[in-house]
């Protein structure tokens, strides 16, 4: 919930000139609105999922 991160989120343009958001503090865990567990890859490394508009 960007609203209950308050100024420590801030859009920042990425190098594809797109905004990315950042997030400048530790997040509060009341602040996540879902929680996913992210699977490791053989190599180790996180499978991200698409996401819903890819």
């Amino acid at each position: 919930d960007g609203e209950k991160l308050g100024s420590a989120l801030k859009y920042e343009v990425s190098r594809g000139g797109s905004l990315f958001p950042h997030l400048y503090a530790p997040l509060a865990v009341d602040a996540a609105i879902w929680v996913r567990p992210l699977a490791l890859g053989a190599d180790g490394s996180h499978q991200f999922p698409k996401l819903e508009d890819e």
